[in-house]
């Protein structure tokens, strides 16, 4: 698919979304196949980090194909396609087991936030701009993005910006939560790479951990539970930690499986 492309530099795997006649609004077939993608980044051994970015330093992505929303506007089955295959998107992405970030150049509108949300860290430079705009034509987001930017912005932040669906700079994005950290648009490619460079080098059992015990402080969960007890023993008895205390007593760098 040339509209979504998988370009690996050294051990990050760059996705680009390239479809700049539209903005690089998001069609079915892209939202369709996004999980293969991931898929491909997950099980290529080199990978140990993903940046999801517009092809384009204008733009992110627009959000989903306006078009295509009015031709699946038909009746409940058209309906449920072009829904399903938005949910599958961004929970593949949510749920990728390798760290991703969101490397926003320009503007993030509607589906752009739901992909950058789904994203684990969100970088955007001085020249984004952000939008969720279902209240403009009537539409509503579905519950797994909603959930997000309430974990991310809080409830009532995240009203404001569905029910109102106006436009707001990275500065207001840093301030309510939406993105980590802002850079200058000439400065955020090698701001983005140098991190996920770092990423690369720390304990990936660590982070597929760590990304476990975040999502299930989000589920709701306040204490540890069974599963997480577990992940931690296995944690506390693996080659990372003993390579990690290792080098750590030897004054070196880490070598990581």
């Amino acid at each position: 698919m040339d509209e979504l492309r998988l370009e690996i530099k050294g051990s990050v795997g760059w996705l680009a979304v390239d479809r700049p006649a539209r903005r690089n609004a998001m069609s079915l077939a892209m939202w369709r196949g996004l999980p293969g993608f991931l898929r491909q980044a997950q099980d290529d051994q080199r990978v140990r980090g993903i940046v999801l970015h517009g092809a384009q330093p204008g733009v992110f992505s627009a959000g989903a194909d306006i078009e295509e929303i009015e031709r699946h506007a038909t009746d409940a089955a058209a309906a449920a396609r072009f829904i399903d295959a938005v949910e599958e998107g961004t929970e593949a992405l949510a749920r990728c087991s390798k760290p991703t970030i969101a490397m926003i150049r320009g503007d993030c509108i509607g589906g752009g936030v739901e992909l950058a949300m789904a994203c684990d860290i969100r970088f955007a430079s001085r020249f984004s701009r952000f939008g969720i705009p279902p209240a403009k034509i009537g539409a509503l987001y579905g519950f797994g993005s909603t959930k997000r930017l309430v974990d991310l912005v809080g409830p009532g932040c995240a009203k404001d910006l569905l029910f109102s669906g106006r436009m707001f700079d990275a500065a207001e994005g840093l301030s309510i939560g939406l993105v980590e950290r802002v850079y200058p648009l000439e400065e955020i490619v090698a701001s983005t790479s140098a991190y996920a460079d770092l990423l690369a080098e720390r304990s990936h059992a660590s982070i597929r951990g760590g990304k476990q015990m975040v999502a299930g402080v989000l589920s709701g969960l306040t204490a540890d539970d069974p599963e997480l007890h577990r992940l931690r023993v296995e944690n506390f008895l693996g080659s990372d930690l003993k390579e990690g205390v290792r080098a750590f007593l030897e004054k070196r760098a880490p070598s990581f499986s």
